[in-house]
């Protein structure tokens, strides 16, 4: 087993192997692949039962979906739910920060709303706010702004994040005022928020975007945080990408700000090219983005029409092998392959740290990379491999781990090595492997003998953990 082990890392950089890919041959499985963390045979079988568009119908209207499994996850983290006040007075133990770490991977995990846990994740880069000092703020911003919104109207999105203390403090709008306008802020909103660094706007656009916002700022006497203060603002004229902002308004100054930025025709370019960079491939065709802009534009932001569009497209259905899972988009659809479970939650900060993408742990404002060469490292292949193990030969067969996990639940008394082969890969690729992909995994299980030796209890318990392990790690399973 250890060449193929050690070949794993650097196979995968190099692996471009689309066809070979289940879902490049099952277009349902494709669908189901991308719209999750990772396709199990339970939601698969839905899919065929029902057909991929009424499928899709129910993950874009998610809260038609019962949750009972990501609910029940969840009792334990009853800071979730919270209010501000109440989480600020736990102050800076640790327990804030772990519940919205231990949140974001639980409901990955378990939720049947896999769509919308895609979107929540891809909001969180696009409006990034890091979790260090942020995160009693951060997760009042997480709940009432990104998950409220996560498939409403983009416009609720900006002003919500605009109004978010978080976002405030962390680009220190917060300390903005009429005669010390902080730029940060207005920057960030124009070049990651809405129109995008090549969207057209001036340094002007910057400092006049800046002097319209300034009175946003906190206050902790207020429910939510937000407070606007009119003695910081300014109140002089204002001309920012065209339009005229008169003189002597207050907190309208900001809000016509917002919407300018909003409406603009160079944000529906921006954010759909970053939705079909998530969601297609790395680099989508200008069709694509212009077409799906379109409807954005036709539908004012919302955001599902723009989605359904794209998970519609014959680009999209062409894309298969084409993503590369980011590492905790990688952690989590392992999690949801084998089951593991963890005693101590730290386990789980540890696994996030290894693998360089803690959820919130993205210090600079334009969130985690979206693309494959920013992942491709041969630390960052070694750190899955090391935990597609850790999850499943360690947890199986180590009391010490600090996992549990049962992996024979997941097949069904395979007579042969070539049966437990393809009953493993079903579970984690939701279909069976070709040939010249299946041949490793069977060599390994059978220690050379072929796939028509008998799986006695003996090979089972020394090879099921492994199987699993080396199919995770796998460049087959690195790839969408």
């Amino acid at each position: 087993a250890l060449p193929l082990a050690l070949a794993v890392p650097q196979a995968v950089s190099a692996y471009r192997g689309a066809a070979v890919l289940p879902t490049a041959r099952d277009p349902a499985l494709h669908l189901l692949n991308r719209i999750s963390y990772g396709a199990l045979p339970h939601e698969l079988a839905r899919l065929r039962q029902i057909g991929a568009d009424a499928y899709l119908e129910e993950q874009l209207h998610p809260f038609t979906l019962a949750d009972a499994a990501a609910d029940a996850a969840l009792q334990r983290y009853p800071i979730l739910t919270m209010e501000r006040h109440d989480i600020h007075a736990l102050g800076f133990d640790g327990r804030v920060y772990n519940a919205i770490i231990q949140g974001m991977v639980v409901r990955a995990v378990h939720s049947t709303r896999q769509l919308y846990e895609r979107m929540v994740e891809f909001w969180t880069d696009h409006f990034n706010v890091p979790a260090d000092e942020q995160h009693h703020d951060l997760l009042i911003m997480h709940r009432e702004v990104i998950r409220r919104h996560a498939l409403g109207n983009f416009r609720d999105l900006v002003i919500g994040t605009a109004q978010s203390p978080a976002m405030l403090h962390y680009l220190d709008q917060a300390y903005s005022s009429h005669e010390h306008p902080n730029e940060n802020y207005a920057r960030e909103l124009l070049e990651l928020h809405t129109l995008g660094v090549d969207g057209g706007y001036s340094e002007r656009d910057v400092q006049e975007t800046a002097r319209a916002l300034t009175g946003f700022t906190v206050h902790n006497g207020v429910a939510g945080g937000f407070r606007f203060d009119m003695e910081m603002h300014d109140t002089d004229a204002k001309t920012i990408l065209g339009h005229n902002l008169p003189a002597g308004r207050g907190i309208e100054d900001g809000l016509h700000l917002l919407s300018i930025a909003i409406n603009h025709p160079e944000t529906a370019l921006f954010v759909c090219r970053k939705l079909c960079v998530r969601f297609v491939s790395d680099n989508p065709s200008d069709e694509l983005v212009q077409s799906a802009a379109h409807v954005w534009q036709a539908h004012a932001g919302a955001i599902v029409p723009v989605l359904r569009h794209i998970l519609q497209a014959e680009e999209f259905y062409a894309s298969a092998g084409h993503k590369l899972r980011r590492p905790l988009d990688f952690f989590i659809g392992a999690l949801r392959v084998t089951g593991t479970t963890f005693r101590h939650d730290g386990l789980v900060h540890q696994i996030v740290a290894d693998l360089a993408q803690p959820p919130y742990g993205w210090g600079p404002p334009n969130g985690y990379p979206d693309v494959a060469g920013a992942w491709l490292s041969t630390s960052g292949l070694l750190a899955r491999w090391n935990t597609a193990i850790s999850l499943t030969h360690a947890a199986y067969s180590d009391p010490e781990a600090g996992m549990d996990v049962r992996l024979d639940q997941f097949i069904d008394a395979p007579a042969t090595v070539d049966q437990l082969v393809d009953q493993v890969a079903l579970r984690v690729f939701g279909a069976p492997l070709p040939a010249e992909e299946r041949a490793p995994f069977v060599n390994f299980a059978s220690d050379g003998a072929g796939g028509d030796l008998l799986v006695s209890p003996r090979l089972l318990g020394n090879k099921l953990g492994m199987l699993f392990g080396l199919m995770l790690a796998a460049p087959v399973y690195q790839w969408r």
